[in-house]
């Protein structure tokens, strides 16, 4: 829970005014607001993002014209990630007591959520009301999303957020005369299409249904991720991370996994180990994402970054871009309006220990600003606005299916920072050994599922107890 500091610094104290008691959830508590820059006043702020040129690339140029009485400083993140083998967390707090920033920028929401949940982070709810600062145009998920991690209240900005569409192939569907796909498919859905194009092709004449997008080059691997999407569009987690359990054994990870494993059996489904497009390729991967931009798969999922990269592909020099559109993804059809594909990056908030607050907002409200966004929607690097106002279609392609469906608080998986840093590789090694046993046929659903568990649990207990020593040591 939210542990909330009694007392403010003192540089925090002079810059904050104590007016009147909020309205809209914080009880008697009383409202933060920040006094104003004086006209001529001067101050300097330290921003932690990715990299320095970067940053004044996207952003820092035009603050710094917009508001030339307030220096900005970068702090790098990139030596955190010299080695990856590290936890990140523990790196981004080192860097942070290192050099005592007054903007964070989050990788990771659940990182954000930690932070603020523990009192680290300026609640900007108030400011907001007394700038009058937009928070409506920006879309809702993002903003239930932000509060939800913040436990209803506004620790943060996000000006980009993540989300995944169902890709597919129009040419593909006209040629073999199957319905196209539609918004709000559940997977049931999504895999009986699938099942209808052709399954015996040879080398580059074969054609698949679908196929996942990541660089998964082997049969467990694809029939994990497959299960897994099945089973997260549910509200489904491997892992319960407040009581520290494997959760697989369920009737809900039941039905993920055999539907999983019918696609599997049917061929429809690319896994890695069929028989590949001929070798003059060359573009090509063993991967869904460079299968379905050669033309070869019907339907895949995959995130917006993948726009930029479809309008280009070719095969050889002389083939065509795949024409290509996209619907949401697959839902629960018990809950046709909710996704939990929307994630967030880049979340922009304020140190709680900041010296100069209201210019550490200033940064945060510039990097989320309508102005902002306006400059932003002319970029063609796949990335979606949290504002909606702007970017309406890409390249002749309405991109609604990555706004239209809503956040489910409770289909949010909260505390997966929490969980083990050493957990899922040997977990999706194990698991993905027990599924395949399953399309081999040399173990049940029921009995894989039972390792699974029994596994996963004594995975996530060595896994803890190892970082748990770690932790002691380095204390």
């Amino acid at each position: 829970m939210k542990r909330i500091r009694k007392g403010l610094t003192a540089g925090l104290a002079l810059a904050v005014l104590l007016t009147g008691c909020t309205s809209g959830g914080a009880g008697d508590k009383p409202s933060k607001t920040l006094k104003e820059l004086g006209k001529d006043e001067k101050a300097s702020i330290k921003v932690v993002y990715w990299d320095k040129n970067y940053f004044f690339q996207k952003y820092g140029n035009l603050f710094s014209a917009k508001f030339p009485n307030i220096d900005v400083q970068v702090v790098s993140m990139q030596g955190m990630f010299r080695n990856p083998n590290k936890d990140m967390n523990k790196e981004f707090q080192k860097l942070i007591d290192d050099e005592k920033p007054d903007v964070l920028m989050f990788q990771s929401s659940d990182l954000f959520e930690r932070w603020a949940n523990d009192g680290k982070l300026y609640q900007l709810d108030d400011v907001i009301r007394q700038d009058k600062f937009d928070v409506e145009n920006i879309l809702p998920s993002v903003i239930e999303q932000i509060k939800a991690k913040g436990n209803g209240n506004i620790y943060g900005l996000a000006p980009f957020f993540y989300s995944q569409a169902l890709f597919y192939n129009k040419d593909l569907f006209e040629k073999y005369g199957v319905p196209l796909p539609k918004n709000k498919m559940s997977w049931d859905e999504v895999l009986d299409l699938a099942k209808r194009f052709p399954k015996d092709g040879q080398g580059d004449n074969r054609i698949y249904g679908f196929a996942s997008s990541g660089a998964f080059l082997d049969k467990k691997r694809i029939s994990l991720d497959l299960m897994s999407s099945i089973g997260w569009t549910s509200g489904l987690s491997y892992v319960d991370a407040g009581k520290g359990t494997v959760t697989l054994q369920s009737e809900g990870w039941k039905n993920a996994l055999v539907t999983a494993m019918e696609a599997l059996k049917s061929g429809a489904v690319y896994t890695g180990t069929d028989n590949k497009p001929a070798p003059n390729k060359t573009v090509l991967m063993d991967d869904g994402r460079s299968l379905f931009a050669a033309g070869k798969v019907a339907m895949t999922l995959d995130g917006s970054y993948a726009m930029p990269n479809l309008q280009n592909a070719r095969n050889l020099p002389e083939d065509p871009p795949v024409n290509w559109d996209i619907v949401t993804v697959p839902v629960d059809p018990k809950n046709p309006d909710v996704s939990n594909t929307v994630s967030l990056s880049d979340l922009f908030a304020v140190n709680v220990d900041s010296s100069n607050p209201r210019a550490a907002w200033e940064l945060v409200k510039f990097i989320n600003s309508d102005e902002m966004a306006k400059l932003q929607a002319k970029s063609e690097d796949g990335s979606l606005l949290s504002r909606t106002a702007y970017v309406k279609e890409r390249n002749g392609r309405s991109l609604e299916p990555f706004y239209m469906l809503k956040t489910n608080e409770d289909m949010l998986m909260k505390g997966m920072d929490t969980i083990p840093f050493g957990f899922n590789q040997p977990f999706n090694e194990m698991a993905g050994t027990e599924l395949l046993a399953v399309i081999e046929g040399t173990k049940s659903v029921d009995e894989a599922l039972k390792t699974m568990q029994e596994k996963g649990q004594e995975i996530y207990i060595k896994a803890k107890r190892e970082q748990d020593t770690n932790n002691a040591k380095e204390n």
